[in-house]
């Protein structure tokens, strides 16, 4: 899968639990995800023996055995045992991911030599109370993104959620960097949507108090996984944060759905296949993010 190279989202830490291989496709690549003594560690998901599934096996001082012949590899990708001759084979690796944990998410690097932190928003209080709602869209992760950096298509797929009254004309401004996108409502920048490369969105709402973050997340060519977390300081009593948050996802889950139905029906499914489309002012943002997409891909 064409991609620029970096850090991307891939997942919830909660979604590789301790004792067993987890697998997940990303990148148009299959993964095999485990954990030693929590430490995470991914693998691509084939044994380099004879091509089974590793996330098909099971886990043993720390590393992942393979179901077909037993062959154990760490978490570097090191053969460390092949049980016919009782030893290790140095030269017998599976291909390792690099991988971070951070805020709850679990990122890998898509390239060869993984440098710097990845991308996240100081916006974000630790100490917020936050829910996530997981979406799949059949379509390319481009299409997903701009979704998200298009402010007048508001009035139209949500006019009787949150682009009730919205103005499609009403002028919106732009910061444009190479490595990330803002637009904001008001000179005055109180609220605004940031995204930032490769894979994560930001809409401040009430600073410091609710925010909705989103990550774009590539399963291959054809479909993106969504987390929507949206992070709240209104209540942080347990039993009442846990029942805003879930009045919270299911709000979040209709809008997102109304945006799904406009986005899975747009054509090519990537926009680096599309070159007869015609952007308007409101659009700067998508022109901009095609243009640096089409660069860091070398399009």
């Amino acid at each position: 899968m064409r991609l620029p190279e970096g850090w991307y989202l891939i997942g919830e830490s909660r979604e590789v639990p301790e004792g067993k291989p987890v697998f997940m496709k990303r990148f148009g690549r299959e993964l095999c995800l485990f954990r030693d003594h929590e430490k995470l560690s991914i693998l691509h998901d084939r044994c380099p023996h004879r091509s089974a599934s590793l996330a098909g096996g099971t886990l043993s001082d720390g590393c992942v055995v393979c179901p077909f012949h037993g062959f154990r590899f760490d978490s570097e990708g090191s053969c460390t045992l092949v049980p016919e001759t009782k030893k290790a084979a140095p030269n017998l690796k599976a291909e390792s991911v690099a991988c971070l944990e951070r805020h709850g998410f679990i990122f890998a690097f898509h390239g060869a030599n993984a440098t710097g932190e990845p991308p996240w928003f100081s916006e974000i209080d630790g100490g917020l109370a936050h829910s996530t709602l997981v979406s799949t869209w059949s379509t390319h992760i481009t299409r997903c993104v701009e979704n998200q950096l298009d402010y007048a298509h508001l009035p139209f797929v949500h006019r009787n959620t949150i682009g009730g009254g919205t103005d499609p004309s009403r002028p919106v401004f732009f910061e444009l960097e190479s490595d990330s996108i803002k637009m904001y409502t008001d000179e005055k920048k109180s609220s605004f949507f940031h995204f930032k490369f490769n894979n994560v969105w930001l809409l401040n709402i009430l600073p410091g108090r609710f925010l909705q973050f989103l990550a774009f997340v590539p399963v291959d060519e054809e479909e993106t996984r969504l987390y929507l977390r949206a992070y709240q300081g209104f209540c942080t009593l347990p039993l009442l944060k846990t029942l805003l948050g879930v009045l919270i996802n299911f709000q979040n889950q209709y809008i997102l759905n109304q945006d799904k139905k406009v986005v899975m029906s747009q054509l090519p499914r990537s926009v680096m296949d599309t070159d007869d489309e015609h952007l308007y002012p409101s659009d700067r943002g998508i022109a901009h993010f095609r243009s640096r997409w089409r660069e860091l891909t070398g399009q």
